[in-house]
């Protein structure tokens, strides 16, 4: 089962090389250790919600989590999207 967040939740992230290395999330870090895909959104500008300009990244924790967390690119802030079970 997946868990996703409409609103999603914001998260502290490590970079390396501009690359998440770490997370922090539910009061636990998160090592990275692989990024399985990654892909941008650039949508809805005209639409009533307003612009959305995001880079996704589907991660795997070094503890197994499979997790989806994006950078929003207008807010600069790192979110967490979704958890993979």
């Amino acid at each position: 089962m997946t868990r996703l967040w409409p609103d999603s939740e914001i998260i502290e992230v490590e970079l390396k090389d501009g690359w998440p290395v770490r997370f922090n999330w539910q009061g636990h870090s998160h090592p990275v250790q692989q990024i399985r895909r990654r892909w941008q959104v650039d949508s809805d500008w005209w639409g009533e919600a307003g612009r959305a300009s995001r880079e996704y990244m589907t991660v795997i924790t070094t503890d197994g989590l499979l997790c989806i967390i994006y950078f929003d690119l207008l807010e600069q802030t790192w979110r967490l999207a979704g958890v993979y079970d």
